[in-house]
């Protein structure tokens, strides 16, 4: 596996930063935090921004602590 490949897998697809604040999404994907409720505030529905499931409500979001462990261990290499 690539340094590429697993640096590309430690970004959030909205900001393409490295996560701040992880968060898990029901359909799997993962975001920081604001990027997920911001991109949520300027829709008129929730929905997952890669694979576009739309979720009835916003749901629950639940912080990825395996994410939110690793990043800044990443970031530092």
């Amino acid at each position: 596996m690539s340094n590429a490949f697993l640096e590309d897998q430690l970004r959030c697809i909205i900001c393409l930063d490295f996560f701040k604040s992880p968060v898990s999404i029901p359909c799997g994907h993962n975001f920081c935090l604001g990027c997920i409720k911001r991109f949520w505030d300027t829709r008129h529905k929730a929905e997952c921004p890669l694979c576009k499931e739309t979720f009835k409500s916003r749901p629950n979001l639940r912080v990825n602590v395996a994410l939110r462990d690793i990043v800044p261990i990443c970031e530092f290499y």
